[in-house]
């Protein structure tokens, strides 16, 4: 029941981020690949400022990703999250039919602009409440988080390639997704055993600090890194899906890594490598994208050793993350980053996600629920 309920999460995860980025793309009218030959197939045309546009796409993020971490605190004080999830999946499957059915928006407008925010809310609200139930599904291994987070990368693709032609299946897919989450008795009871089990936990520090100072600074330079360091070729409409399979694949396979490997193999094998395959390789599809993949697994990891920083506000704790993703990306859309620099940060990174476990002062709660290495779990098995 856990695997199909994460299973199922990750699919509204998909459903979700298709929906809104979707209409964000249908309110500012950019069209698909190859809409107007006229101009040339461009993949950015539409008839709205770039500042209009650029307004639109920056209240989306703001508003989908900077208010996870307080959706997030909500759901630690009120230990509840089934009636968020439920509300956000019909509210905005519900929302993306009526305006397909009444072909709105036609332009950016005071309506419009209040569906935009109704979106991001959705989303936000989607995101931590979700999450709540893969948290606990996560309490001693990564993957669920992995695979929890990685399909939203599809999502996006698929509504920014077709947002016209997808905004109605997505919407109905969350709602599809909402009652399979029903049928899957995803209730607040089922969340109540984690909840028990955290409050009842000893720990030395309700917020750390330290590892949450070089988590945070990871995820942002993941952020930065991620739109600094961009591939040498035309993003044609079969690159940008291929860009978000590999970006879902690293996503997913990262969890199952740090499970089998270690966190730490994670942080200091697969970042450096992947930032030297992003930036020296970027002009060969395979490698970039190869790059790309291993680029992205850390991003559960960050995710469950940030669980340990704030070890009884892990919902908290997961919207902290996603917020300051979000922050990365703004901030290297908006900055001219060099590629050296980004490259950098990326090793330094890695080396502050290795060594986020061994500055907190939760030590036995973090290194009972570490995975460890594959060696380690065979030898412990022949002692038994």
């Amino acid at each position: 029941m856990a695997k199909l309920r994460v299973a199922l999460l990750s699919a509204a995860h998909l459903a979700m981020d298709m929906t809104t980025v979707a209409f964000v793309y249908v309110l500012i009218g950019v069209r698909e690949f190859g809409a107007l030959p006229e101009a040339g197939g461009a993949a950015w045309y539409s008839p709205h400022s770039a500042a209009a546009i650029a307004a639109c796409v920056l209240a989306y993020d703001l508003l989908a990703f900077g208010l996870q971490p307080f959706v997030g605190a909500f759901v630690d004080l009120k230990k509840r999250a089934a009636p968020l999830l439920y509300a956000s999946l019909f509210g905005a499957g519900l929302c993306a039919a009526v305006c397909v059915l009444c072909d709105f928006p036609q332009g950016i407008g005071a309506a419009s602009a209040a569906l935009l925010v109704f979106f991001s809310l959705c989303n936000a609200v989607f995101h931590v409440s979700a999450g709540a139930f893969v948290i606990a599904e996560s309490e001693k291994k990564c993957a669920p988080l992995g695979v929890f987070v990685s399909l939203g990368a599809v999502g996006v693709a698929l509504g920014r390639l077709y947002a016209p032609a997808v905004l109605f299946a997505a919407g109905a897919c969350c709602a599809v997704c909402a009652a399979g989450a029903l049928f899957l008795k995803t209730n607040d009871q089922a969340l109540a055993p984690h909840f028990e089990r955290i409050g009842r936990a000893e720990v030395k520090e309700n917020v750390g600090l330290a590892p949450l100072a070089l988590l945070v600074f990871a995820v942002f330079v993941r952020g930065l890194g991620g739109a600094a360091m961009p591939s040498g070729y035309a993003a044609g409409e079969l690159y940008v899906l291929l860009a978000a399979i590999c970006t879902a694949a690293g996503k997913a396979a990262g969890g199952f890594l740090a499970d089998a490997f270690g966190t730490k193999s994670v942080a200091l094998i697969c970042l450096p490598v992947s930032a030297c395959l992003m930036l020296f390789a970027n002009g060969i599809p395979a490698l970039y994208l190869a790059g790309l993949a291993l680029f992205n697994t850390s991003m559960p990891v960050t995710l469950w050793l940030s669980f340990a920083a704030m070890p009884r506000m892990r919902n908290t704790a997961f919207g902290v993350m996603a917020c300051f993703l979000m922050l990365g990306s703004v901030f290297a859309m908006s900055v001219s980053v060099p590629g050296w620099l980004a490259f950098a940060l990326v090793l330094i990174s890695g080396a502050a996600i290795a060594a986020a476990p061994h500055v907190s002062k939760n030590k036995p709660e973090i290194s009972e629920n570490m995975p460890r290495p594959r060696k380690a779990r065979k030898e412990e098995g022949k002692d038994v």
